[in-house]
């Protein structure tokens, strides 16, 4: 990473701007300083931030990766106050709702024709792209296809003559039989706000009617819903310590450093579990779609703020070389890719052993909702019913309070009139 997010650009010499651009092919446009990115941080994601840097001779991309709720944050402050301090801007599926609900992106669709051909962009399948329309515009070039898978020790569970669980209820009595003092019987990542979703989410949607009705009001805190975070409550009793405060990047470390026997993380981390750098467990690690299925389905990419001083073709340029098809090719250890030829060539599902369970999961993955303040809400969903799992407030009591105050909020925003 280079200079800080928000700091005021320094000049590029216009004979070298002028002279980049002219390699583009590109109509002369003004690239008269850095170009800004930010983003989420995972070893993909740091490879396409990489290809970036290098994507346009002459021009600088200086690329900022960090925590997903860290770079939501940043980008949420620059982007609502309208500033040019960033051009290049990471989005999941679920925060391209917002910020092209509040008109902080600029529709792709124009650059998306006209660069189709160059680099092979009808590659990218109808439905990998949806998830990144508002309102019909296109806003993200896909990056990545994500899902979380369940991670479990294969030799462990080998030793002791069990088969990985089919179910969450199965999924509890090997959180019990494999915990001891050594390691956790299970690997939770409950910190608010992102990851914390992330694992509610499948509880709430494998064992309950999910988050929201056709209205948007919610049902998390029927019945299901409750007995759901129940079972999310027993469990954390197997987890391991510092769970409430654990996201991606600990939960990975838990597995690397043979800290937890099984649990859900995404498909972008199960090469690094391979990693002699990183992992004492090399080899050790299996993977098999999610117990009760419908663990949350994602993906990434990026996308051009509205409020951007640098050329869009420049900009999209650099966005559409980093998600080449030859960088997914080099990526798919890393990721889910979402051009359709890469994810289907079957000499990857030999390459790398992850694959078949990543396409199992991908069977039953379940999208959060497409509701643009998804993430705002989450702020008081996820310690909710972290009060709930730590037993501060009673379960109904807690998704009770969380389901009035999401009501209260989609009330605010117009969504029951």
């Amino acid at each position: 990473m280079t200079g800080p997010i928000l700091s005021r650009r320094s000049a590029i010499q216009t004979a070298g701007a002028a002279a980049a651009l002219s390699l583009l092919g590109a109509p002369r446009a003004r690239a008269a300083s850095p170009v800004q990115m930010i983003s989420h941080r995972y070893p993909a994601l740091e490879l396409f931030a990489e290809k970036m840097r290098g994507a346009v001779d002459g021009v600088e991309v200086n690329t900022q990766l960090m925590p997903f709720d860290k770079a939501n944050e940043l980008a949420t402050i620059a982007l609502s106050s309208k500033a040019d301090t960033l051009d290049i801007v990471y989005a999941s599926d679920s925060t391209v709702q917002k910020y092209a609900k509040n008109g902080w992106l600029m529709p792709l669709d124009d650059l998306f024709a006209k660069y189709k051909d160059e680099f092979g962009l009808g590659d990218f399948p109808e439905a990998g792209l949806a998830p990144y329309r508002y309102e019909g515009k296109l806003y993200v070039l896909p990056h990545t296809v994500n899902v979380m898978m369940l991670f479990y020790r294969k030799d462990l569970f080998e030793a002791e003559g069990k088969q990985p669980p089919k179910t969450i209820a199965e999924y509890h009595e090997l959180a019990e039989h494999f915990n001891s003092p050594m390691r956790a019987g299970s690997v939770n990542c409950l910190k608010p706000v992102d990851a914390g979703l992330n694992e509610a989410h499948w509880y709430i949607n494998a064992l309950a009617d999910g988050w929201f009705d056709d209205q948007w009001k919610p049902v998390f805190n029927n019945e299901k819903g409750v007995a759901a975070i129940e079972q999310l409550k027993e469990i954390t009793q197997f987890a391991q310590r510092g769970y409430a405060t654990a996201a991606n990047d600990e939960c990975s470390l838990a597995y690397q450093q043979d800290i937890g026997v099984m649990g859900l993380q995404w498909a972008t981390r199960a090469a690094s579990m391979d990693d002699p750098a990183k992992s004492r467990v090399v080899g050790q690690i299996d993977w098999a779609a999610p117990p009760d299925g419908h663990a949350r389905l994602s993906g990434d990419g990026y996308a051009i703020s509205a409020f951007t001083k640098q050329d869009p073709d420049l900009l999209f340029r650099i966005i559409a070389t980093s998600s080449s098809d030859a960088t997914q090719r080099e990526a798919a250890a890393l990721m889910v890719p979402p051009r359709e030829s890469v994810l289907r060539d079957p000499k990857l599902a030999e390459q790398y052993r992850h694959y078949p369970a990543i396409l199992a999961s991908l069977e039953t993955a379940t999208p959060f909702p497409p509701l643009p303040e998804f993430y705002e809400a989450g702020e008081f969903i996820t310690r909710r019913i972290l009060q709930a799992v730590a037993g501060e407030m009673e379960v109904q009591e807690a998704l009770d309070a969380a389901a009035g105050e999401t009501e209260q909020l989609l009330q605010s925003r117009g969504y029951y009139n």
